[in-house]
């Protein structure tokens, strides 16, 4: 049976580079998102480049209904072998002004449900030694450099944050199970991504993908930095 991928809150940006570049290798992908119109698109334009994908619109931050999202994913799939996460609530504003509730909704979606799905596919991971690979970003470092910038970003830095703790704490909680957990910490805006225009310096999303792809294929490291928007020690 081919080799899997279930990418959990699929886009434009870095989940997109992501299931073209292991496609290439040879594995079936299965995307997940709101946006059932925008999953055909991504199903047609993959299945042209001989990319065997299939598509499940679900909303994660309905936890309730993860448990059946999974169950549709496995009677395709059969097994799922890796995950990748890359949902997120992304809102702007210092913690002076942010609306106490958009916190709520940030570290809902990055910790609740991440830790969710990891628990729905976990059998499926450890019977196949698989891989649950995280994206996350700059602000989710303790550092000062970067709390000057991530002031302005609340919400996300201190969702960001405790998605960072959550899977380290996964790569502790499973070493003696030989499920591999590692993430890609995005030190920049994502090119061809909202928010990226203009911006002095930007990551591709092919670079970060290929991060992953390196990451998959050697399983050492649990957490690298992809770019150099802020100077980081």
């Amino acid at each position: 049976m081919r080799n899997n991928i279930i990418i959990f809150g699929y886009g434009t940006g870095i989940s997109r580079a992501l299931a073209y570049r292991f496609g290439r290798e040879g594995y079936s992908v299965g995307l997940v998102a709101r946006n059932a119109e925008k999953l055909k698109q991504a199903i047609l334009e993959l299945n042209v480049h001989n990319i065997e994908a299939y598509a499940f619109s679900s909303d994660l931050s309905d936890i309730e209904n993860i448990p059946e999202l999974i169950k549709k994913i496995k009677n395709q799939f059969g097994e799922i072998k890796n995950i990748h996460w890359n949902a997120f609530h992304e809102i702007e504003g210092n913690l002076l002004e942010a609306n106490p509730l958009d916190l709520t909704k940030s570290f809902h979606i990055r910790i609740s449900s991440y830790i969710a799905t990891v628990q729905a596919c976990l059998n499926d991971l450890k019977r196949n030694q698989g891989s649950i690979l995280s994206t996350n970003g700059i602000f989710a470092l303790d550092l000062v450099g970067v709390d000057l910038v991530a002031k302005e970003y609340s919400s996300l830095a201190i969702a960001a944050a405790a998605q960072y703790k959550t899977t380290n704490l996964l790569a502790h909680s499973l070493v003696d199970s030989d499920v591999y957990v590692s993430q890609v910490i995005v030190n920049g805006f994502v090119d061809g991504t909202p928010g990226s225009e203009d911006k002095a310096y930007t990551v591709h999303p092919e670079t970060i993908a290929e991060q992953f792809w390196s990451l998959q294929q050697h399983k050492k490291e649990t957490s690298v930095l992809c770019g150099k928007t802020i100077k980081v020690a």
